[in-house]
């Protein structure tokens, strides 16, 4: 069985913003502001909307008895239409899962709409729900707003947590063109998720605790290999 573990970083769709906002001529970050305050007015939250985002980077962990790998995208590197359009092509195979935190109500919405919007043909994985599981909503069935962020579980099970407090601060790095810095914090969602699935998968009775120490082992040895730096995820506090 294949595992594919996602995670993507956003920005506000800055272009709809210039086009169609009066905010053509500003600044990046100018732009954010407006927009955020915008989105504020309308909904009471700064976070846009879900057809308001821009993907800027995308991980994805896989998973299989043959190999465990980690694929990165930026956008840095490629436009967003290549990004999504390598991303629908490479899980187009026969992928047995699809794993995610929070991935129901954001990450799998805004990949499609973005698609939508590229004319891209998606990868069925994302347009099948028997598929996917949103790790978020399973273990708090469905109570999505009573459960907190998955910095904050991955502590509880004994990891460090995630690099950045917010993916708002995704936003600053990107002003700051550090898209090493946004990829990395992208892979290390994707690696917090994949833990927390092992210890859902051990409260489940899929795995055993040798199973999911081998799992472990296995994530480890490519770690060390892909980027040590990820390696103080895999460091029980």
């Amino acid at each position: 069985m294949t595992e594919i573990i996602i995670d993507i970083e956003t920005i506000p769709d800055l272009e709809y913003g210039k086009e169609h906002m009066n905010l053509n001529g500003l600044a990046d970050e100018d732009i954010i502001r407006a927009m955020t305050f915008r989105f504020l007015q309308q909904s009471g939250s700064e976070f846009p909307p879900l057809n308001m985002h821009k993907i800027i980077a995308i991980s994805f962990l896989k998973v299989s008895c043959e190999e465990t790998t980690i694929t990165s995208l930026s956008i840095n590197d490629h436009s967003e239409e290549d990004m999504l359009r390598t991303l629908h092509e490479a899980l187009q195979n026969d992928i047995s899962k699809l794993i995610s935190w929070n991935g129901l109500t954001f990450d799998i919405p805004v990949i499609l709409i973005r698609s939508m919007i590229h004319e891209l043909i998606s990868s069925e994985l994302f347009i099948s729900s028997s598929k996917h599981l949103d790790l978020k909503h399973e273990i708090s069935f469905a109570q999505t707003d009573k459960i907190q962020g998955l910095g904050t579980l991955s502590k509880q099970i004994g990891s460090p947590g995630k690099p950045l407090d917010s993916g708002k601060m995704v936003w600053d790095l990107y002003l700051e063109n550090a898209f090493s810095e946004i990829t990395e914090y992208c892979e290390s969602d994707v690696i917090n998720t994949y833990l927390i699935y092992l210890s859902y998968q051990l409260l489940t009775q899929i795995i055993d605790n040798n199973q999911k120490q081998l799992k472990l082992n296995e994530l480890i040895e490519f770690i060390q290999h892909y980027n040590p730096i990820h390696m103080t995820l895999l460091t029980k506090s």
